[in-house]
């Protein structure tokens, strides 16, 4: 977030934390100027101090309770929709544009908002949008894909690669500077993802019973554990089965997993790109998703057939419109695949798809609230706490059949250090300066009010830490963030 005034937002365009690379600060100054002006000498009354409490704790917890159910619903829906994830990206990505037109069209027309969304702003070229549209695009395909093939607790762990990725993109294409915890940070957080990566990477290959034919018995030879019950089952005199190597399971994820990182990519772009292409313009946020949602939208069209071609099993082109009809069908709960080794199961895809929708919604526009009219700190601290408590969910007995699974020791040791790692990055400025003996910096914005929510900001100086975005979940309408 722009570190101008108390609107950065409306300078840049919204910048959620998730999307802020720098961490929060809570300190004050004497020097403090407006809009940041203390309470009269004698503080605020007791009844304003309880009511103040009372409202962070009810926005924490809100933003817990929603953001936690955001991560584990970005999973679920898959489950149900898992022969559709080219449909799930299209309906996601499109839900965006009418929602955001409902807000942008009123207030455009009849000067809502005090002018929020100005003419100026209307008569901005489109072009920027389409370009962070595009990169956006290329990010939601990649992670919706690997949300549909990889398990929910590494899911919401590989989710905070985007933090050392930020980091190196940002560095050498703004110059940008961090501070040494915030290295130690990523790195730790980088080591995590490794820990919890590592039983895949020394897996090696095992036998189980594999189909001749999958769409026909798949389902019959997948769940034999047997080598001479597998080889036994016949069809009119021939062999249904086999006792073969398995086609290697830790391969296919070691590979979604690395799609999941390398989505971090045209999301960070897209916020670099915003960085340098809309400068100090004004924007309303709502009005820069909406137009970065058109263009998600329009480019995740053509891009649906090359993403088909990399599905388990891959969608051909003349397959594809079938599939998305499928898709369609699956969302409101009908059946269209019936053999293979996955068939539908559509009955729970109306629920699980339309409360990640819902959650999602709920999750932007919360960040907005909270930034707009609360502590910025409620939310990294949230932020933060959602990680384990997305993950630690998968690991509830119920959710065995919902893609949960028992907690490995590398899972629960990696989970730690990503903790250990995030709570460095975000939180580590004071124990670090008191470690290693560092006064902290009272920095100040060009008119001499406090950064919002980034000690070190480009304004301040230019060879410190660019106030640019971490782009750390999510996919699809990046800027306010599918969130991953």
């Amino acid at each position: 977030m722009s570190a101008r005034s108390v609107s950065g937002e409306r300078n840049r365009g919204f910048r959620s934390p998730e999307w802020q690379t720098g961490p929060p600060t809570s300190r004050n100054s004497s020097s403090d100027k407006a809009p940041y002006k203390r309470i009269s000498e004698g503080g605020p009354k007791p009844e304003e101090e309880e009511a103040s409490g009372q409202g962070l704790i009810i926005s924490f917890c809100l933003m817990l309770l929603v953001g936690s159910g955001n991560k584990v619903f970005q999973k679920l829906q898959t489950l149900p929709m898992y022969n559709y994830p080219n449909f799930l990206n299209l309906l996601t990505t499109f839900m965006y544009i009418p929602l955001s037109f409902l807000y942008i069209l009123p207030v455009a027309k009849f000067n809502l908002l005090n002018g929020t969304i100005s003419p100026e702003q209307l008569s901005l070229p489109k072009t920027p949008f389409a370009i962070m549209g595009f990169l956006d695009c290329l990010a939601g395909i990649m992670q919706i894909f690997a949300a549909t093939y990889l398990p929910g607790p590494l899911l919401i762990l590989l989710s905070q690669m985007a933090i050392p990725v930020s980091m190196i993109l940002s560095k050498n294409m703004l110059n940008a500077t961090y501070r040494p915890y915030q290295y130690v940070g990523a790195c730790v957080v980088a080591m995590g993802i490794i820990v919890v990566l590592s039983p895949s990477l020394n897996d090696s290959s095992t036998q189980t019973c594999q189909a001749y034919d999958e769409d026909k018995y798949c389902s019959i030879c997948e769940d034999i554990t047997e080598e001479d019950t597998c080889n036994g089952q016949v069809s009119d005199e021939d062999s249904i089965c086999h006792w073969d190597t398995a086609k290697s399971s830790s391969v296919q994820l070691l590979i979604w997993a690395g799609v999941m990182v390398v989505s971090c990519v045209p999301m960070t772009l897209s916020s670099i790109y915003k960085e340098k292409a809309l400068g100090d313009t004004e924007l309303d946020p709502v009005f820069l998703n909406g137009w970065i949602a058109v263009f998600q939208f329009a480019f995740s069209i053509p891009l649906a057939v090359p993403a088909a071609l990399a599905g388990q099993p891959p969608i051909y082109p003349g397959e594809l419109w079938g599939n998305l009809k499928g898709g369609l069908k699956c969302w409101v709960g009908g059946d269209s695949i019936d053999n293979g080794c996955n068939p539908d199961d559509c009955d729970l895809a109306p629920l699980f798809v339309n409360v990640y929708l819902l959650f999602n919604v709920s999750y932007n526009i919360l960040i907005i609230l909270i930034l707009k009219f609360g502590n910025a700190n409620i939310l990294w601290l949230a932020m933060t706490i959602m990680v384990p408590v997305g993950n630690l969910t998968f690991a509830l007995p119920f959710m065995k059949d919902y893609g949960g699974s028992s907690l490995q020791p590398t899972d629960i040791i990696g989970l730690l250090v990503i903790m250990g790692g995030l709570c460095m990055y975000r939180f580590g400025a004071s124990a670090w300066n008191r470690f290693f003996g560092e006064a902290e910096e009272e920095m100040e914005n060009d008119d001499g009010t406090k950064p919002l929510l980034s000690p070190v900001t480009e304004e301040v100086n230019r060879t410190r830490r660019l106030s640019s975005e971490e782009p750390e979940k999510v996919g699809g309408i990046g800027r306010v963030g599918k969130s991953f």
